[in-house]
């Protein structure tokens, strides 16, 4: 008799729920957020604790969790309320016709969300990775998620793009990186004199920053500092000189730090031996006037 009167306690509540909208909207949300919050829970204590996966490739794949759970839950809470006024059955007996007319109105979203996939699963890049998108914004990148992604300027400010307005990247963190640090000097200088300052230099910098190397499995460096060459006359016709060049290649967490140190290091030579450096060409057009 007791267990009658709960089931019959229990129906009564289940239609009381469902005579009432909002509430069945709370429940559903809470249930969803639930469900996410054990999800995200899970795959962080997976990835903490399990080393199947480098550092960045785990913070990349659970940002793209955290992205899709966001959009499933949205996906589920829309067709969840819609079902309350629409047959769902007969909307999707159309779903050819609306299929076609919202392909259109979230033709972006679903570009967005394809780039996302491709340039997830081909890894362009990874959470921590410094970038630089279309030759014009460049940071770190801190959260990568399906359609959007988000990198922090050197400055501090956080930037969200999406995956659509992409069209060109590059890596810092990938590969090999290459110092190459060229610097103009006088005519008035002698080409062998700045030729042997520069071998210096390099002399210094393996022996100062030589852990920043790049090496082999040998453990032989696959470039370190050299001199390069003159590589220019009158770069870009801007200065009146010699354009040297020094190179190096190095890990790629190290390429900047190195570099600035390499620059350091070379002015540092160049001022104590007293190098003239190039001077500017700048170029007079006077306008002759009519009579």
């Amino acid at each position: 008799m007791k267990g009658l009167n709960v089931l019959t306690y229990t129906e009564n509540l289940v239609e009381s729920i469902k005579g009432y909208l909002f509430l069945r909207l709370v429940l559903m949300v809470l249930l969803l957020m639930t469900i996410s919050f054990l999800v995200n829970r899970t795959s962080s204590w997976f990835f903490k604790n399990s080393h199947l996966f480098p550092e960045a490739d785990s913070k990349t794949i659970q940002g793209v969790i955290r992205s899709t759970l966001k959009y499933l839950i949205a996906i589920i809470l829309i067709i969840y309320i819609i079902g309350q006024f629409i047959d769902i059955k007969g909307l999707l007996a159309g779903a050819g016709i609306i299929g076609v007319i919202l392909g259109f109105a979230a033709q972006q979203i679903l570009k967005d969300v394809l780039l996302g996939f491709t340039r997830i699963s081909d890894k362009e890049f990874r959470v921590g990775d410094y970038v630089t998108f279309n030759g014009v914004i460049s940071g770190t990148v801190e959260e990568i998620g399906i359609r959007f992604m988000q990198i922090r300027e050197w400055s501090g400010k956080l930037l969200t793009i999406s995956h659509g307005e992409i069209r060109t990247i590059e890596n810092f963190n990938k590969g090999k990186m290459r110092i190459i640090e060229r610097v103009t000097v006088s005519y008035q200088e002698e080409p062998e004199r700045i030729k042997w300052l520069l071998e210096e230099i390099c002399k210094i910098c393996n022996e100062k920053y030589g852990e920043t190397l790049l090496r082999g499995e040998d453990g032989i460096p696959e470039q370190d500092f050299r001199y390069y060459g003159i590589t220019d006359l009158n770069p870009n016709l801007r200065y009146i000189g010699y354009e040297f060049c020094m190179v190096a290649l190095v890990k790629p967490e190290n390429f900047f730090e190195t570099s600035r140190n390499v620059r350091f290091e070379l002015m540092s030579v160049f001022h104590k031996n007293l190098v003239s450096m190039a001077v500017s060409n700048v170029l007079f057009q006077s306008e002759q006037g009519t009579s």
